[in-house]
């Protein structure tokens, strides 16, 4: 059974045109350093050579509190149509909805990076950016930060990948593929078969160029696909809306998406071997918690699969309200995962 159920092509082709949540992208934002919170960004670039031979490079951004020194890093990569700024939204009516800056606070380290194609990273042509060259370019990533060689002039010892949504299709498949990561977190995905919120519609023109602008969608079909209203400040949507700009897809990361989707089975999955936990919303009108029972059979290989259904919560779980179920959660699961000691920091 494929993942297009009842609905055919041509929906699968608008639920993949639209999967990846809300951006908060600014195009200056990312080197933000200390905002009052003791935690320091810095702006990093990797150099990826891919294989048409070409270098190119994918931006980074690492918060972290106080020098490097032996923490354990989570790698968090962003879902489609945006970037990095997912992971570090804005503080809204007092609420910080910034994960990494919270996890920084926790005693991780953070690198939030920008996908190949969109953000600062390169942008090859929008034909050549497939999830393969993507995973790709994310190992690369991985295998410098394993050394002191990197932009960072720190070597990790210990890795986390954790995506959202389209992402977590990333992090899966460089993770079944080149085994970077001694644990993988995915947000806002899953592998069961289920049916779609939408009918087909024109959304399958985007795909006429290479690559896709996240306004193509409106703010209304971005709070209907992407949030459960009762648990959003719309003034956080409207933020992130307004902040789209650079949040770019490649035409052919969409095909590829098309391509898993019709068979869940190319994700990579069947070849993690790291322990993994899976976080899905019972509001996410994509990717459902309702279906999420049968997700660990997809990781025969994982030592440990645990799974999290989080409540009254939608697709882009960092934009809402009671998105610290998710975070704790991650951040208990992480620390007994890779040995991270808890150093006592803030709640929010």
């Amino acid at each position: 059974m494929s993942k297009l159920g009842r609905f055919g092509l041509a929906a699968y082709l608008c639920f993949i045109s639209s999967i990846g949540g809300a951006a908060s992208a600014r195009a200056d934002a990312g080197g933000e350093g200390d905002k009052g919170d003791g935690v320091t960004v810095d702006a990093l670039s990797f150099p990826v050579v891919l294989s048409d031979g070409n270098t190119y490079h994918i931006a980074g951004y690492l918060y972290h509190r106080g020098p490097l020194a032996g923490r354990a890093l989570q790698v968090c990569v962003h879902g489609a149509t945006h970037y990095h700024l997912y992971w570090d939204l804005p503080e809204i009516d007092g609420i910080s909805y910034s994960y990494a800056r919270y996890m920084a606070s926790r005693g991780y380290d953070v690198l939030a990076i920008d996908q190949l194609g969109t953000g600062a990273s390169s942008q090859p042509d929008g034909d050549f950016v497939t999830l393969a060259e993507t995973a790709n370019a994310l190992h690369q990533v991985l295998a410098a930060l394993r050394t002191s060689d990197n932009p960072a002039n720190h070597r990790f010892r210990r890795i986390a990948l954790v995506g959202h949504s389209n992402g977590s299709l990333t992090s899966i498949f460089a993770t079944g593929a080149y085994h970077d990561a001694d644990a993988l977190v995915t947000t806002a995905w899953e592998h069961t078969p289920h049916p779609l919120p939408f009918d087909p519609s024109a959304i399958i023109a985007v795909l006429t160029t290479p690559y896709i602008p996240a306004t193509t969608f409106s703010e209304a079909f971005w709070i209907g696909a992407f949030y459960y209203v009762p648990s959003t400040d719309l003034a956080l949507v409207d933020y992130e809306y307004s902040h789209l700009g650079p949040a770019v897809q490649a035409r052919a990361q969409f095909i590829d998406l098309f391509r898993v989707g019709l068979n869940t089975s190319l994700s990579g999955s069947v070849n993690v071997t790291v322990p993994v936990l899976v976080q899905d919303g019972n509001f996410d009108a994509l990717q459902p918690s309702a279906f999420l029972s049968g997700e660990a059979a997809y990781y025969p290989r994982s030592p440990a699969v645990t799974l999290n259904f989080l409540t009254a919560i939608g697709h882009n779980i960092n934009g809402h309200r009671n998105h610290l179920q998710s975070w704790t959660q991650i951040d208990a699961w992480a620390r007994q995962t890779l040995g991270q000691e808890d150093d006592g920091g803030d709640d929010e």
